[in-house]
């Protein structure tokens, strides 16, 4: 008998381009996926699927949640397993199988129940046959548990929330969470397709609709942390009513790739509901070609907005507090933009894009602009001189009316100061301090984050600065 199979080989060889890759390895890199579907594989090589006292066809997830008994030893698995079981967003032993493989790769225990039924022969032959498979057979068994050992010293970060689509597909969405400011209309039409709720209208202006946060086509997945899988109507507006008041948290499966790709899964969908899926296509690729986005491409890494990151979008740009209690950025400082007698939030966008058009030579490295440190303090904000540490700007908290950065260049960073006085008003759900600025001038000024000389970048945490909502971000919209 051969003490070798293809199926290992290729294990090997994914695991050490794994290995060789420093750092986290995170679901954008090919090789995830490639491994996780070379697992499958073996896992279900020389399995009988059938038998004596089976009346349906089973799969390996079927063995692994059997015996829970392991728990004694990993308490780990145990919740793991029970988690997969309540979980609503798969359905079948295929689906609770792949989620499994994902999650036990980043816990590292996809060893244990593996393990654990090679301690037990006769429960192992009634699973596979010791001719056919990896797992029955001695030898290959114990090479396929030496690189799964291997295995464990990768440092997974995998999103597995992104499960929905497992039942039937490898391939995973894009995935975002949200949070909406409340109101009592969402702002989308929703159809049910095999389950689930697929978005077919977004008002404009609506909440929903913001910086194009949810589109036609995208798939509602979880609402206040609840799967939306096979729910109803009913029950999404009882959880709203539940929740009225709160920040609305939602997840959604987008029904394209950042590259402007429709996601193959969503796009037979579409096709049920009767959706233009050409247009649709030819509309995201667009979106995904604009100058914007071009120009981010080339210049930085393509990062989502702050409330609408993941943990595997994060980058080096964490405040780092000092003794003093600040957090300090090393800084450009693009430019500035007298905009007139109103500074609220609604200006940000267009103030800064003004900016960035007028200091384009700054922008393309023509002209070198000013290298800056800004710190965050408790009070103010303070921008200086990065050789000379020279005051170059100062303003109080009071006096900055809106902050904030544009979706489709987030390495570029404004607010906005006024001259006069500021009136100040409270919300009670949520809290938030909103400040709010009618007469006066008031000035746009303009920064971006630089690479230092190690090459990694630094950039602004939102949190740090007071938050600041528009008000037409929460306007009441007809719809869901």
């Amino acid at each position: 008998m051969s003490v070798s199979d293809p199926l290992l080989k290729k294990l090997k060889g994914i695991i050490y381009n794994l290995r060789t890759n420093e750092g986290t390895i995170r679901d954008s890199n090919e090789n995830v996926q490639l491994l996780c579907k070379i697992l499958e594989e073996i896992l279900r090589k020389g399995m009988k699927s059938t038998g004596m006292w089976r009346q349906r066809s089973y799969d390996y997830w079927d063995w692994i949640q059997a015996d829970t008994s392991v728990e004694k030893c990993n308490p780990i698995f145990n919740m793991l397993i029970e988690l997969i079981k309540k979980s609503k967003r798969v359905k079948t032993s295929q689906g609770r199988g792949r989620w499994f493989i994902r999650c036990a790769l980043q816990k590292k225990i996809l060893s244990v129940p593996i393990e654990k039924l090679s301690h037990n022969t006769k429960v192992l032959h009634q699973w596979y046959d010791p001719l056919f498979s990896i797992i029955g057979n001695d030898i290959l068994l114990e090479i396929f548990m030496s690189l799964l050992f291997e295995a464990t010293e990768i440092n997974f970060k995998l999103n597995t929330k992104n499960a929905s689509f497992l039942d039937n597909y490898w391939l995973r969405p894009t995935y975002k969470d949200y949070e909406f400011v409340p109101c009592d209309d969402f702002g989308v039409k929703l159809q049910f397709i095999l389950g689930r709720p697929v978005v077919v209208e977004v008002k404009q202006g609506s909440v929903a609709g913001e910086d194009n946060k949810i589109e036609p086509g995208d798939v509602l997945d979880e609402l206040f942390g609840q799967s939306l899988l096979a729910l109803t109507t009913n029950k999404m507006s009882s959880l709203m009513k539940e929740h009225h008041g709160w920040p609305i948290q939602l997840s959604a499966c987008k029904c394209h790739y950042p590259n402007g790709e429709i996601y193959p899964p969503i796009q037979e969908l579409l096709h049920e509901i009767g959706t233009d899926v050409d247009s649709l296509q030819k509309h995201t690729a667009a979106m995904a070609n604009s100058s914007y986005n071009s120009f981010e491409a080339k210049k930085s890494p393509k990062k989502p907005p702050p409330h609408a990151q993941l943990p595997e979008d994060e980058l080096s740009d964490v405040p780092v507090q000092n003794p003093s209690d600040k957090a300090v950025y090393k800084v450009q400082f693009i430019g500035k933009l007298n905009i007139g007698d109103y500074g609220g939030m609604c200006r940000i966008e267009s103030s800064l894009l003004k900016v960035l058009e007028e200091n384009e030579d700054k922008i393309h490295g023509d002209v070198d602009a000013k290298r800056c440190t800004l710190s965050l303090g408790e009070t103010d904000v303070l921008v200086q001189d990065a050789e000379s540490d020279t005051e170059f700007l100062r303003h109080s908290y009071t006096e900055i009316s809106s902050c904030g950065r544009r979706t489709d260049c987030m390495r570029f960073f404004a607010y906005i100061s006024g001259f006069s006085c500021h009136d100040f008003s409270k919300s009670i759900q949520p809290i938030h301090m909103t400040f709010s600025a009618n007469v006066g001038t008031h000035m746009v000024y303009v920064v971006s984050h630089y690479e230092v000389c190690t090459g990694s970048h630094i950039g602004f945490k939102m949190a740090a600065m007071p938050k600041v909502h528009s008000s037409i971000s929460g306007k009441p919209v007809s719809g869901f």
